[in-house]
């Protein structure tokens, strides 16, 4: 089976639908994958307060174990840039791009 373009964004409005429908959280998610290609480190940076509210309902938490699975999958299919991103949050949307190692490390600043 091919890789499908489309996963990550289904993938992320599943997500969104459950957690953010009253979400006021703007900002992005910079992650990384580590040397064995799951992922490795995740910085956020999002306007002020969110960041509790979006751990405590347990957002963070699957937000990185989908982030973990879409490293694998884009990887296994070859796709370039498979190993950085950044997801933008804009309080109910949720959007993936994918960026070069460098823009990832200046978004992660």
């Amino acid at each position: 089976m091919g890789y499908d373009s489309g996963f990550d964004q289904r993938r992320l409005d599943q997500l969104a639908s459950t957690y953010l429908t009253d979400s006021l959280a703007v900002g992005d998610v910079v992650f990384f994958a580590d040397d064995d290609g799951r992922l490795g480190k995740a910085t956020w940076c999002l306007n002020e307060g969110h960041y509790k509210s979006l751990n405590d309902s347990g957002f963070k938490y699957h937000l990185m174990e989908l982030l973990d699975s879409l490293l694998t999958y884009r990887a296994q299919h070859e796709q370039p840039n498979a190993t950085q991103g950044v997801v933008k949050l804009n309080k109910k949307e949720l959007r993936m791009q994918w960026v070069t190692p460098e823009e990832a490390s200046r978004l992660a600043e």
